[in-house]
C-alpha cells in the first residue's frame, strides 16, 4: 500500500501539468466550437449551430477534397521517396555517409519558412511557375514537402537497415535470390513497422498543411492551395470567426484519428494475413 501511494504520489504532478496544459486547453477548445466567439467581443452559445453550418459550406467540401488530392500525392512520395534514399546511403560508410546524412536531414533542420522561401526564389528562375498554376500547384507543394522533412524517416529506415543482420543477406544470395528478391523477402518485412510509422506520419502531415500554403501561396491561385489547415487559419484571423474554426480544427482532429485509426487496423489485417 505504502508503495503504490508512493508512486501515486511521484505520478501526480505529472499529471496535474498534463491535465492543465494538455486536457483544460483541448476541453476549451470544444467549447469554444460551440459558441459564436470572434476573438474580440464574448461570444454566445450557439450549440451545433457551427458544425452545421460547416455541413453546408460549399468551401469546407472543395478544401476537403484538395487537401485529399494533397495527400494522395505527398503521402507515397514521403513514404517511398525516403526508403529509394535510405536503400541509397545504407551501403555508404564513412565521410560520404555522414555528409549525405547531413544534406538530406538539413532542410528539416533549417525549418519551413526558409527552406520555403529559397525553393520560391529557385522556382521564380523557371521559364513558368508551376506555383501559379491550379493544375500543378498541388502536386509542387507535394514534391516541397517531402524534400523538406525527409529527413527523419530517411533516419528512421536507416536505423531499421542496420538492425537487418547481414547473414541474412549472404544466405539469400547463396540460395539464388538477386536484389530484387533479397528486397522483397528480407529487408521490406524487415522494415514494415517502420514503413507503417512512416506512412502514419506522412498522413498526418499531409492534412495538416500549412506552412507551405502560408509562406509559397497563400492558397493560390485564386484558391487552388487552400487546405482544411489554411482555411481554419483564415477563419480565424482573417474572417475572425473563432469558434467556426474551432470547429474546423476539432472535425479535421477527428478525420485525422479516425484515418490513422483505420490504417493500423489495416496493418494489422495484413500482419495477421501473412502470419
Amino acid at each position: 500500500m505504502a508503495q503504490r501511494f508512493y508512486g501515486l504520489s511521484l505520478a501526480l504532478p505529472s499529471t496535474l501539468l498534463v491535465g492543465v496544459f494538455a486536457l483544460v486547453p483541448v476541453a476549451a477548445s470544444f467549447y469554444l466550437s460551440l459558441t459564436s466567439w470572434s476573438g474580440l467581443a464574448r461570444g454566445e452559445f450557439v450549440g451545433l449551430a457551427n458544425y452545421q453550418a460547416l455541413l453546408q459550406d460549399e468551401r469546407f467540401h472543395r478544401y476537403l477534397r484538395q487537401t485529399l488530392a494533397y495527400a494522395l500525392f505527398a503521402v507515397p512520395l514521403g513514404v517511398f521517396f525516403p526508403l529509394g534514399v535510405a536503400l541509397a546511403l545504407h551501403n555508404l560508410r564513412g565521410l560520404w555517409a555522414a555528409f549525405f546524412r547531413v544534406v538530406f536531414y538539413l532542410p528539416l533542420v533549417t525549418g519551413v519558412v526558409a527552406t520555403a522561401l529559397l525553393v520560391q526564389a529557385l522556382i521564380g528562375l523557371l521559364p513558368w511557375n508551376p506555383l501559379n498554376r491550379p493544375e500543378t500547384v498541388l502536386p509542387t507543394l507535394a514534391l516541397f514537402s517531402t524534400w523538406q522533412g525527409m529527413g527523419s524517416a530517411v533516419l528512421l529506415y536507416l536505423a531499421g537497415l542496420s538492425r537487418v543482420p547481414r547473414e541474412v543477406y549472404e544466405a539469400a544470395a547463396v540460395d539464388g535470390a538477386g536484389p530484387w528478391q533479397a528486397f522483397r523477402f528480407v529487408t521490406l518485412p524487415a522494415l514494415l513497422p517502420i514503413v507503417s510509422l512512416v506512412a502514419v506520419l506522412s498522413t498526418i502531415a499531409s492534412l495538416q498543411l500549412f506552412e507551405a500554403v502560408l509562406f509559397m501561396t497563400r492558397g493560390g491561385p485564386g484558391d487552388a492551395s487552400f487546405t482544411l489547415a489554411y482555411y481554419i487559419y483564415t477563419s480565424a484571423f482573417r474572417y475572425f470567426r473563432m469558434g467556426y474554426a474551432t470547429a474546423l480544427a476539432w472535425v479535421l482532429a477527428g478525420g485525422l484519428f479516425l484515418l490513422v485509426w483505420l490504417q493500423r487496423r489495416l496493418e494489422r489485417r495484413l500482419a495477421d494475413a501473412e502470419a
